[in-house]
């Protein structure tokens, strides 16, 4: 009779014992699911997509920034931080109706997919090295009121290697006072797969 607590150790030295690049590149790992695992977490475009263009806009792409530092900490890396065109236009359109003052966080919001807390980052059930098993179903977006619209960053998370898309759901009243309501936070899939639709821009 094998003891279980050497068998059990060699099991796991086994299964955290990195994949060398030879056999990940080879023509017997294709299809196995082994040249994935060799793949680096998706990353940030080069470039911002919109980046901020008068001083009210760097207004609230800066508040939103600081509204991340704030709530997640300082040690997290922030890249390419814009408003989201298609919210902040309708978050205009409804600024022509009279809608009730701005409101400070609101923490009770469903809005919260995937909500990264520095140091506590929780790995999904499933690697996101391994090939999807079984069919992913589609999350929903971010649902905004009439007077809210979003800032979106990539956000790198201390302790964790995966790039973040966090999306800060703000609110602000005529004079530019300006709220967070709360936040959208999503892992970057890795190329092929897809996000919410409104998620980024």
């Amino acid at each position: 009779m094998v003891p279980m607590i050497p068998l059990v150790l060699a099991l796991v030295c086994l299964s955290s014992a990195p994949v060398s690049a030879e056999i990940a590149a080879s023509p017997a790992a294709k299809g196995s699911g082994l040249s994935i695992m060799a793949m680096p977490p998706p990353q940030p475009p080069s470039e911002n997509p919109h980046p901020p263009q008068s001083a009210e806009d760097r207004k609230r792409v800066d508040f939103a920034v600081q509204e991340i530092k704030d709530y997640y900490g300082t040690k997290v890396e922030i890249r390419h931080p814009h408003i989201i065109p298609w919210s902040f236009e309708n978050f205009q359109k409804n600024r022509k109706i009279t809608l009730p003052p701005v409101s400070g966080t609101d923490n009770s919001d469903p809005n919260v997919i995937v909500e990264a807390q520095p140091g506590k980052i929780t790995p999904p059930a499933q690697d996101m090295a391994e090939p999807a098993r079984s069919p992913i179903p589609p999350m929903p977006a971010p649902q905004l009121r009439p007077d809210e619209y979003m800032v979106h960053a990539y956000v790198l998370f201390p302790q964790d290697p995966r790039w973040y898309h966090v999306d800060v759901i703000l609110s602000e009243d005529a004079s530019g006072k300006l709220a967070r309501r709360n936040f959208f936070v999503i892992p970057m899939p890795p190329t092929g797969g897809s996000l919410p639709p409104g998620v980024v821009c």
